[in-house]
């Protein structure tokens, strides 16, 4: 591919990053409040519902396996166009709870199948030597189109004009229409440029070489917890606040992230990927353990609740939540100690496989943790899990 084409691939791609970020802030991060208002479902319907939503990210391995043959931005169209189905049901035919749960989850595969296809097109597109700082741009891009979706939710959503209430849910429908565009923009990508990254043999991929990427995706599904589950519920149980405050708090996560995803991919590129793993377990081990002792005072009655350290206890989230950035180290590791290119995507749906996994284990256990022993412990344990970065660090060569 010339270094034109490669541009213009470049240029296609990041409106894909923007529309499907875009989609992304306007549907499946509202899911929880739509089942809410919509169907007034009880708490064992809601735990019924995490199955659907989160086991496409295990059956996402099987499709790379099985689809290989039609190549990165092929299988992309195919991921893409179960979430557009997706939106389509939920925003325009009020389906009833029955059928909203089966396209709930033909939306969900979608958007787990693309997810690691997005970090190895992401790869492909990269300048020779400079694939941190791509990772990191493309990276900043779809964090800024989060954040953008964030503030049409909460401002739609404040004045009144998005609804659950109406026949035609407009997040959703406007998140289909962002999804058809980035359809048909990944169409074109695939029809202009060259399918290298086929693969005939439908395995599915373990090698005892990939362990140092299987070991990061362990600590993330663990981590991860700490950003879906319970730093927001340190934010709601333990310092009251209210809905509107945790609508705000992901906008400046966002911002943040716009500002760190950059930095993150220069440093990649100037230090490699054994130091950015001790970077990455460093800020987490800091991070998530100041959380974890602003929790256990709050929990004990033993913080007073000013308005600076009620900002302190905002921006310890903030940081903790920030910690995401640094899954881009994590592709391009598996990019470097890869035996064949041809190996990547499969290994990073693989990867994904092992982090939802790791989610489904974590959660009720960290959950039993917190009521028996306090939930500061719920992060010294996800900082403690940082040991999974040192030791994968310690078993991949300096590149």
């Amino acid at each position: 591919m010339t270094e034109q084409k490669r541009q213009q691939a470049v240029r296609l791609f990041v409106a894909v990053l923007a529309l499907t970020a875009l989609a992304n802030g306007l549907g499946n991060n509202i899911l929880s409040n739509y089942f809410n208002e919509a169907f007034h479902i009880n708490e064992v319907q809601r735990g019924f519902i995490e199955i659907p939503r989160e086991s496409p990210g295990i059956l996402c391995m099987v499709l790379v396996a099985a689809l290989g043959f039609l190549g990165n931005l092929w299988m992309s169209v195919v991921a893409q166009s179960l979430v557009l189905v997706g939106f389509i049901v939920l925003g325009w035919m009020s389906p009833s709870y029955g059928v909203m749960l089966v396209f709930m989850f033909i939306h969900s595969l979608g958007m787990h199948f693309f997810m690691p296809l997005n970090d190895a097109i992401s790869m492909d597109l990269a300048e020779q030597g400079k694939v941190g700082t791509t990772l990191g741009k493309f990276k900043g891009v779809n964090t800024l189109f989060a954040m953008v979706a964030a503030v049409l939710v909460f401002f739609g959503f404040r004045t009144g004009f998005f609804s659950f209430g109406t026949k035609i849910i407009l997040p959703f429908a406007i998140g289909g229409i962002a999804t058809a565009g980035a359809v048909v923009l990944l169409a074109v990508m695939a029809l202009s440029m060259p399918q290298k990254d086929t693969v005939k043999n439908h395995k599915l991929l373990f090698r005892k070489q990939y362990m140092p990427y299987y070991m990061v995706t362990l600590a993330y599904g663990c981590q991860k917890r700490i950003k879906i589950v319970f730093a927001p519920w340190v934010i709601i149980n333990l310092l009251g606040q209210g809905a509107d405050t945790v609508a705000l708090l992901p906008i400046v996560v966002h911002l943040a992230g716009t500002w760190l995803a950059p930095i993150i991919g220069r440093m990649l590129d100037k230090l490699g990927v054994r130091k950015m793993l001790w970077v990455e377990a460093l800020y987490i081990a800091v991070s998530f353990s100041v959380m974890g002792l602003l929790a256990g005072m709050l929990a004990g009655g033993t913080f007073d609740l000013g308005d600076s350290l009620t900002w302190l206890v905002f921006g310890t989230y903030v940081l903790c939540v920030l910690f995401e950035q640094f899954n881009m180290v994590h592709s391009y590791m598996m990019r470097t100690i890869a035996l064949d290119p041809s190996e990547v995507t499969r290994t990073l749906s693989v990867g994904l496989s092992v982090d939802h996994i790791m989610a489904i284990i974590a959660s009720p256990i960290m959950g039993l943790i917190w009521n028996a022993w306090g939930v500061q412990y719920v992060f010294y344990l996800a900082a403690l899990s940082a040991l999974l970065q040192v030791a994968a660090a310690a078993l991949t060569r300096d590149v």
